[in-house]
């Protein structure tokens, strides 16, 4: 039989329209029916014309599509579009496993796969490809489907506990042309699945929990078939990133990985990037040094917010701005670039707070940030909450994008929180400093940053270009910056009493309030405008 494997397009909108990886998911099931044919269509990073894809249908049998959240609509659209030339549509990834019946429930999806993928994929082609070992659908674990109108779900698939037992992933199906990071050619690869921690927001936790146990899963692969994968990627791309939760969970094992890494030679014909915890790299600052060695030339950090209460809600209460400021500080000391994570609108933070975050991470100078407004995803403990509130604003999946609101809070309406965004992505992009910075650091061929060098044309080209390409087609302009920020980016500059020295101070119950250096400027703030007003 002939696949076709499809990523399906989604909004242009963030820094993901940006920053355009493959699709690992698919290549990795795809390496799990080798027999058969096999076409990878990414409209994520090749252009959708309807005419072309019908006729490449004709030439299959199965499309397998994969979907996040924000994609669901789009992949919806390719499986009508496949199921009128015949084919046969799976659906796979993050949202049909959140959200079943939304997929399952559709006329033109024959198989919405739950949870990992690899192990239900193979059972259903197998399935469908004669069936030798007859059985029944009803015997496919992980799968939902139709049957006469009413949406069935088979028991859920037991994660696989040996990761080595999946084929290694078909990185011969990409293109590489199509996958720009930071100016570099980007394949991805991983070396575990799940994450031990509890963040409120992430969606991840439902897609790694053990039906049996009930409980997040974190598994990884061993050194030997690590080091394998690594070997199999194309060394004509320059990075190759760990698309994974987060890659130095066990400290212990990173080292491992990395020493053999430096031990292979590898770190002089690939770079590397991954995600990494704040307090981890804080805890283990030598951590830092080594994947320095290893070649490691980008870590993504979830940066959040810059006050203790939200990070305490968020279950990271391990963490402080503190802590993020020092190492950021000691991770670009290094020559390593960040690409950090901020979230606009946690429950909890006022409009005021949410430019004191912005300005915090200015001031962190970090090359890429994403500032993504506070989304609960379907499925999710924190969906629920705040569904029971009445703080969900949207169903529509096109809204859950990381870009465009889909709640509100008690503190902010989804206006307001897209505006924040908004402004958040004007007062980091759209002003002359952050170019200026970029081009400092990048272009100075006797500085640490000369990795970068040959990169730095296509970077200017394919991602800056296209990032002010993206916040213009979103009606985002430096007017968005409102002038309170900008007051608040003038004092910053002015006086000492916000220069980001962060210190700790117990509260009574022994927890750490974090920037309390925040409260003073404030107050320094009111006592100025009470003498304006009163003059």
């Amino acid at each position: 039989m002939k696949i076709l494997y499809v990523n399906p397009s989604r909004i242009a909108s963030g820094l993901d329209a940006v920053i355009k990886g493959p699709p690992l998911s698919l290549i990795s099931i795809a390496a799990m029916v080798p027999e058969h044919g096999a076409t990878l269509l990414d409209f994520k990073v090749e252009k959708f014309r309807e005419k072309d894809f019908r006729k490449e249908l004709n030439r299959h049998d199965i499309v397998a599509i994969t979907s996040m959240t924000p994609q669901v609509d789009s992949a919806l659209d390719t499986a009508q579009i496949a199921k009128e030339q015949g084919c046969t549509t799976i659906i796979g990834g993050y949202h049909p496993t959140l959200d079943p019946d939304y997929v399952a429930g559709h006329p033109s999806v024959d198989y919405a796969v739950r949870g990992e993928g690899e192990h239900t994929f193979r059972e259903i082609i197998d399935f469908l490809d004669g069936n030798k070992k007859n059985i029944s659908k009803k015997d496919i674990d992980g799968i939902s489907y139709l049957r006469e109108g009413k949406i069935v779900h088979n028991k859920p698939r037991a994660l696989e506990p040996n990761l080595d037992n999946f084929e290694i992933p078909r990185h011969d199906l990409i293109k590489r042309k199509n996958y720009i990071y930071l100016g570099t050619r980007l394949d991805q690869m991983e070396s575990s699945r799940g994450c031990p921690h509890n963040c409120t927001f992430c969606c991840i936790k439902k897609m790694w929990t053990d039906p049996n146990s009930h409980k997040m899963s974190y598994r990884t692969k061993s050194l030997k078939r690590i080091m394998q994968e690594i070997y199999s990627v194309d060394w004509k791309f320059n990075f190759l990133f760990f698309c994974e939760d987060n890659f130095t969970i066990n400290v212990k094992r990173t080292k491992q990985i990395c020493d053999a890494i430096i031990q292979s030679g590898v770190n002089n014909k690939l770079y590397f990037s991954c995600q990494s915890r704040v307090d981890t790299l804080y805890k283990n600052p030598w951590l830092i040094d080594l994947l320095q060695k290893a070649g490691f030339r980008q870590i993504f950090l979830g940066i959040e917010t810059v006050h203790q209460q939200s990070l305490d809600a968020m279950n990271k209460k391990n963490t402080t701005p503190r802590m993020t400021q020092k190492v950021v500080e000691m991770i670009k000391d290094r020559g390593i670039s960040i690409f950090g994570g901020v979230i606009i609108g946690y429950p909890g933070e006022t409009r005021e707070m949410v430019h004191q975050t912005i300005q915090f991470v200015r001031s962190l100078k970090l090359t890429c940030v994403q500032f993504t407004p506070i989304t609960a995803f379907p499925g999710t403990a924190f969906h629920d909450e705040m569904k029971q509130k009445g703080m969900i604003t949207s169903r529509n999946y096109k809204h859950y994008n990381l870009f465009q609101p889909m709640m509100k809070t008690d503190q902010l309406s989804n206006i307001e929180i897209y505006r924040l965004v908004a402004e958040a992505y004007a007062s980091y992009y759209l002003n002359s400093s952050y170019v200026k910075d970029v081009a400092t650091r990048y272009c100075n061929p006797f500085g640490k940053w000369t990795w970068m060098g040959s990169s730095v044309p296509r970077f200017v080209k394919s991602v800056m270009s296209e990032a002010y390409g993206m916040l213009h087609t979103q009606g985002i302009s430096s007017s968005a910056v409102s002038n309170d920020l900008k007051d608040l980016e003038v004092r910053a500059k002015q006086s000492n009493t916000f220069n980001y020295k962060i210190t700790e101070t117990p509260q009574k119950d022994g927890a750490k309030s974090g920037v309390d250096v925040i409260d003073s400027f404030n107050a320094q703030i009111a006592k100025e405008k009470t003498k304006t007003q009163l003059a």
